[in-house]
């Protein structure tokens, strides 16, 4: 297993003013990617030079604005395409398209955009495209399900974990997005089928999705923990 230095997620420069608590965007957010995070080192291995270039993300906000526009209640995703295993740290960033939904107004689609390239630090894409589509971010019977448009659709069931040290399996990567603690989740449906990227993108069941929540404590260490202590009683990220 590698060895990790989590930091601090610290300040993150949402906007050119400083953010109340009740202002800051927050909520939930969902990284898929085309390798295995938390598996044994010999599929590691064997991932790295191939795998692992196509990267997800999907943010539901449960709050907040972004340059005086209310974010709450949208939800977005961006698909990167990149020559690099997008699931290493400071790798490039590739293409990307952005989706956004058809529900929010213009403005709240730029200010989407602009917080998208403000609040993430590895997102530098050397292509960036956009499609308005329906969204969908909720929950489903076993997991999360996010949809854009008909070219999209991931749905997550639980991680059968080990323990600590046991099936020869540990985690190997942690999430590329800004957030506090996560979790790993199994993809049970990953369809993906991009014409502006060229991507096919349809993966079996894999170890490949992070959960986690973004934005609530800016100071909280990113560190893997359990889906139960990720999501509380309830067990839900919504």
């Amino acid at each position: 297993m590698k060895n990790f230095v989590f930091v601090l997620a610290g300040a993150f420069g949402f906007a050119a003013t400083p953010l109340t608590a009740a202002d800051a965007p927050r909520g939930s957010v969902m990284e898929v990617h085309s390798c295995e995070l938390y598996a044994g080192g010999c599929v590691v291995s064997s991932e790295q030079p191939q795998d692992g270039r196509y990267m997800l993300r999907a943010w539901d906000f449960s709050g907040g604005s972004y340059n005086g526009i209310d974010l709450q209640g949208l939800k977005f995703g961006v698909l990167q395409f990149s020559s690099d295993n997008l699931a290493e740290p400071e790798t490039h960033s590739g293409d990307a398209v952005v989706y956004l939904p058809d529900s929010a107004t213009p403005a709240q689609r730029t200010a989407l955009v602009d917080w998208l390239k403000s609040s993430q630090p590895d997102f530098h894409p050397a292509k960036l495209q956009t499609q308005v589509v329906p969204i969908v971010f909720a929950k489903a019977s076993a997991g999360y399900l996010f949809t854009a448009g008909t070219g999209v659709s991931v749905e997550t069931g639980s991680l059968e974990s080990c323990p600590s040290g046991g099936c020869g399996e540990s985690l190997w990567y942690e999430p590329r997005t800004v957030t506090g603690p996560f979790t790993v989740a199994v993809n049970r449906v990953l369809l993906v089928h991009e014409p502006l990227l060229k991507l096919t993108w349809d993966q079996g069941s894999s170890r490949n999705i992070f959960l986690a929540r973004f934005g609530e404590n800016p100071t909280a260490n990113k560190s893997y923990v359990s889906l139960a202590e990720l999501c509380g009683p309830a067990r839900t990220l919504f």
